[in-house]
């Protein structure tokens, strides 16, 4: 595990979002300075500065400075986004991602903030998985967009890839989240525990935004050289379901690498549990047991 870095400063955008709000609280609960840049206020969380990160010019101006924020950041936690393919249209979708992550990526060149994370996505792997995974649990090494916003996902990463070697001193970590449940969503589980089916085109996954925060926060102290992409998720499946049931029912001719223990994921969080220190802490049993 990486050693705990020094107190930064670390700007956030979409810090109003479901993974904002957890990573905001996870960096101030580790003693560093925060900055919210969202379109979308959120009081509860401090003072929001409403920025357009597709506008470059809006990201050059509040990462060099804004009144009462200041600025001199030392790392950039780039969250904003459309949460999801469906949530516009697919033009505005991958416009959207991919304009505000070249210009964040761009900014934090030009202004020397070396630390950068930001949300990739599990959709790159495959999803909605038309085709079987090539083998589970699925891992990093798989990069295969069946839709616009998972193609933003992974222009992202190879814009990533690009920019630490233009800027050798750049950290880059593209963290891809699984499906993420805040307190609210575990209401849903039973309906999806009783389509199973309607959960494959993800491999069961998901994980809770506190872990998410805590990923991003153990992102940005480790600062891991060069660019790196890692899964995040729970260390478990959505179902009372083992996993080799699962693959055999609905991936009957994927390979499975190793041996899949009780409800283990079916993507594999164990490069980010290498080379972050990454463990989730929060499953949906937890957070269901005693409801009716």
């Amino acid at each position: 595990m990486p050693a705990k870095a020094q107190k930064l400063r670390v700007a956030v955008t979409g810090g109003s979002g479901k993974i904002g709000r957890e990573t905001l609280r996870a960096l101030q609960a580790a003693g560093h300075q925060t900055a919210n840049f969202d379109l979308r206020p959120a009081p509860e969380l401090g003072r929001t500065t409403i920025v357009d990160c597709t506008d470059f010019g809006q990201v050059m101006s509040a990462l060099t400075g804004v009144d009462l924020v200041g600025g001199g950041f030392d790392a950039m936690v780039h969250l904003a986004g459309i949460p999801g393919p469906g949530y516009a249209t697919d033009a505005e979708v991958f416009q959207g991602h991919v304009l505000s992550t070249y210009n964040v990526f761009s900014a934090c060149q030009r202004l020397g903030i070396n630390r950068v994370v930001w949300a990739s996505s599990e959709t790159l792997m495959g999803q909605p998985y038309g085709a079987p995974p090539p083998f589970l649990p699925v891992d990093e090494s798989l990069s295969r967009p069946e839709w616009s916003y998972s193609l933003a996902k992974q222009l992202g990463e190879t814009m990533a890839d690009t920019f630490v070697r233009w800027s050798p001193r750049m950290s880059i970590t593209s963290l891809r989240f699984s499906n993420v449940f805040a307190a609210e969503d575990y209401a849903n589980l039973p309906s999806i525990q009783q389509r199973p089916e309607s959960r494959r085109l993800n491999l069961w996954g998901y994980v809770d935004a506190r872990d998410c925060g805590a990923a991003c926060q153990l992102a940005v102290e480790a600062a891991l050289p060069g660019h790196e992409a890692l899964i995040i998720a729970a260390d478990d499946t959505l179902l009372d379901v083992d996993s080799s049931e699962l693959a055999a029912r609905f991936f009957p001719d994927t390979p499975v690498r190793g041996r899949l223990e009780g409800r283990q994921a079916l993507l594999s969080i164990e490069k980010a549990k290498r080379m972050l220190g990454y463990a989730p802490r929060h499953t949906w049993r937890d957070e269901t047991r005693g409801r009716s």
